[in-house]
C-alpha cells in the first residue's frame, strides 16, 4: 500500500486579512484535513484511562439532550424529519467541549493508525474506555431524565418519554426478520456512522468557528432526521424507554439492536472514512 502524508504538517497560521479572501483562505483542504485528524487521535492516545471514561461519560448526555427536545417536538405533532434538524445541537455543544463520543472516534483513530501518530493497542484502547464512558453517561441521564419527569415513577411517563419508549419498541423490530433483521441492523449502522463521522472530518475543512458549526450541522441532522442507528444515542434511549415502559427486554436491546448497531457504526466510520476517504486525499503522488 502506499505510503500516507507525514501528519505533521503543520497546519497554515489564520489569515489576518478580513472579506472574501479571508473566507477562501480559511478552507482546509483534505490533505490538511487528513493531518490534522491524524494529530487528533494522537492527542486522544494521551489520554489517561479516566479521562477517557471522563469524558465520554459527559458526552452522552449532550446528545441526549438534542434527542429530548427532537422527542418533546414529535409529542407535540412536529414530524420527525423536521424536528431532527435540531438534533446536532448536542453534538455542536459536545464537540466544542472537548468531549469523547466514539463514533468519531470510529473514524478519526484509524486515520491516525495509518499515519503511524497510534498503535493498534491505542486505538482498542480509546475505543473501549469512551464507549464505557458513553454508556455510563447515557445510562445515568436516561435514569436522571425519567426520575425528574415522573418523580420517580409517581407519575405515569409524559408524552415525551412515551414517544422514546415507542422508538426504543421500533428500534428491535428487526427481531422480526430474524438474520436479515440483525443484518439490517449492521446496515443502519453503517449508513448513520458514514454520517455521523463527518462531524469530526468536516469540523477540520474550516478554521472559522461558523463555518465548522455549520459543516458538523450538516451531515448529523441528515443523519438524525433519517432514523439512522447510531450505537451512543441509544445507550441513552433504550434505558430511558425500558424506565418509561417500553416492552423492550435487556436481551433485545443489546442482541437486536446495540452489538450490530455498533459493528455497522465501526464499519461505516473506520472503511468509509477512516481508510477510504483518508487514503485517497493522502497518497503521496
Amino acid at each position: 500500500m502506499a505510503e500516507y502524508a507525514n501528519p505533521a504538517i503543520a497546519l497554515k497560521k489564520p489569515p489576518t486579512e478580513t472579506g472574501p479572501a479571508l473566507a477562501a483562505l480559511e478552507t482546509v483542504s483534505p490533505a490538511e484535513m487528513g493531518a490534522a485528524l491524524a494529530a487528533d487521535a494522537a492527542q486522544k492516545a494521551k489520554f489517561g484511562t479516566i479521562h477517557l471514561i471522563i469524558r465520554g461519560f459527559l458526552c452522552t448526555p449532550f446528545l441526549a439532550y438534542g434527542a429530548s427536545v427532537v422527542f418533546a417536538m414529535v409529542a407535540a405533532g412536529v414530524p420527525l424529519g423536521a424536528a431532527g434538524l435540531i438534533f446536532p445541537a448536542g453534538y455542536v455543544t459536545l464537540s466544542f467541549l472537548g468531549l469523547e463520543m466514539a463514533t468519531g472516534s470510529f473514524a478519526t483513530m484509524p486515520i491516525g493508525m495509518y499515519a503511524g501518530t497510534v498503535t493498534l493497542s491505542e486505538l482498542v484502547r480509546n475505543w473501549t474506555w469512551t464507549l464505557t464512558g458513553n454508556l455510563l453517561g447515557g445510562i445515568f441521564f436516561g435514569w436522571l431524565l425519567w426520575f425528574s419527569f415522573t418523580y420517580g415513577g409517581s407519575v405515569a411517563p409524559n408524552p415525551m418519554l412515551t414517544v422514546i419508549a415507542h422508538t426504543a419498541e421500533h428500534k428491535v423490530e428487526y427481531i422480526k426478520y430474524g438474520a436479515l433483521g440483525w443484518c439490517a441492523a449492521i446496515g443502519m449502522g453503517v449508513l448513520c456512522n458514514w454520517l455521523v463521522s463527518l462531524g469530526s472530518i468536516m469540523s477540520k475543512a474550516t478554521r472559522s468557528t461558523v463555518g465548522r458549526v455549520l459543516l458538523m450541522w450538516i451531515p448529523i441532522g441528515m443523519f438524525f432526521a433519517l432514523g439512522f442507528e447510531h450505537t451512543v444515542v441509544n445507550m441513552w434511549l433504550f434505558p430511558t424507554a425500558i424506565l418509561s415502559g417500553a416492552h423492550v427486554s435487556f436481551y433485545d436491546w443489546w442482541v437486536w439492536n446495540q452489538i450490530p448497531v455498533t459493528i455497522g457504526n465501526i464499519l461505516g466510520a473506520m472503511v468509509l472514512n477512516g481508510t477510504l476517504w483518508y487514503y485517497t486525499h493522502t497518497l503521496q503522488k
